[in-house]
């Protein structure tokens, strides 16, 4: 169990799993940087990784909130932060993996009252596998707490063959909205800078401030700075940004591992909405991805009419989390009993007319 940072070994090992396993998001240098930029005096990382001599087969990177009454939640590095993180273990080997990631976090002290799963791959096996493995007379009580649509796009390699793949609205509307674009001398390109971060930001919250507000705020910036930073030149963490003579107009961030690209986020300036400048922004990202080898994009959680548009399937996420059976079981549900509440009805609010700003509502009040 790895406690601080400078005990923190197997860099390049962990960064090759993530790569392997298609899993941008959960790369060290995001992960990390992440824990740099949000712990506070309440949290404690919780690393566990797993060796078979020097090998490294599996990496569990977690981290302790403590909370009210004493208790302890455990949660993934990054979680709320973005989508599909996990642990992780060498193909055929996550069995023995969760064995030991049940019996690091088991023995941990104080122990955990909870494990949480956040934004989890809904095929992923992780929590039953802690679960079946956990060390204790009684089985662990899984409980799942909501489903999320995540569309993907199913690249192949090639971008033309993808976009030809579209309904034909689809690309008349893209075609018709690039030219308007292109008369306009906006132009595009793929960028790892701090600057084009910055402006991401800013686009971000252009967009949003005319609809309620956005929930992300300058710990992000830094996040994104410093793994981008960390990872400089080896094309893992992009903004797709298009400029006009003048100005920024659209930008997007994508983290990629692998053959797997994974959008986090983007934005725009409202005064282009009729050209659409998010999705032509995402449309040039998939054809530099295209470009580098990539056969599958991520596009987020939430099935928001723009991704169904674009994508070729539906990967849904999961929130999931396990409770160990003790004598502080009783305590943690009750304890936990709002939170679950609040994350249901945020889903069940995205299927509402106004459920969007209700529940970013409750996701500031909740923070």
């Amino acid at each position: 169990m790895v406690e601080d940072l400078e005990s923190v070994s197997c860099h390049a090992a962990w960064d090759a799993l993530a790569v392997e396993l298609g899993r941008p998001f959960c790369a060290p240098a995001w992960m990390l940087s992440w824990w740099r930029q949000t712990r506070s005096e309440r949290t404690r990382l919780r690393i566990v990784l797993v060796l078979d001599g020097a090998q490294l087969v599996g990496v569990g990177p977690f981290f302790a909130q403590l909370g009210r009454l004493g208790l302890v939640e455990m949660r993934l590095l990054a979680a709320g932060f973005c989508h599909r993180i996990s642990p992780m273990a060498r193909p055929g080997r996550e069995a023995e993996v969760a064995v030991s990631l049940a019996g690091a976090l088991a023995a941990m002290r104080p122990r955990p009252d909870s494990v949480v799963f956040e934004g989890l791959d809904a095929e992923d096996p992780w929590p039953a596998l802690i679960a079946a493995a956990w060390p204790a007379p009684r089985a662990p009580r899984l409980r799942t707490d909501l489903c999320m649509d995540a569309p993907e796009v199913q690249l192949g390699g090639s971008y033309e063959e993808w976009f030809e793949r579209r309904e034909r609205s689809v690309r008349k509307e893209a075609r018709r909205t690039a030219r308007r674009l292109e008369e306009e001398n906006v132009n595009g390109r793929m960028c790892e800078d701090e600057d084009a971060i910055e402006t991401l930001m800013r686009l971000h919250h252009s967009r949003w401030d005319t609809r309620g507000g956005s929930h992300v705020g300058e710990e992000a910036r830094r996040v994104i700075a410093q793994a981008a930073g960390e990872l400089a030149g080896s094309g893992r963490i992009t903004v797709a940004l298009l400029e006009a003579p003048d100005a920024p107009v659209a930008a997007e961030l994508v983290v990629r591992a692998g053959a797997v690209a994974a959008f986090w986020g983007g934005g725009f300036d409202p005064r282009w909405a009729r050209s659409a400048p998010g999705t032509q922004a995402i449309l040039f990202a998939l054809r530099a991805l295209a470009g580098q080898g990539v056969e599958v994009a991520d596009l987020g959680g939430g099935e928001h009419p723009y991704k169904r548009r674009l994508a070729d399937g539906n990967r849904p996420l999961v929130w999931r989390t396990l409770f160990p059976r003790g004598v502080r079981y009783p305590l943690i549900r009750a304890r936990l009993a709002p939170k679950q509440t609040s994350i249901a009805l945020r889903g069940a609010l995205r299927h509402h007319p106004a459920g969007l700003r209700v529940a970013r509502a409750l996701r500031r009040s909740r923070a």
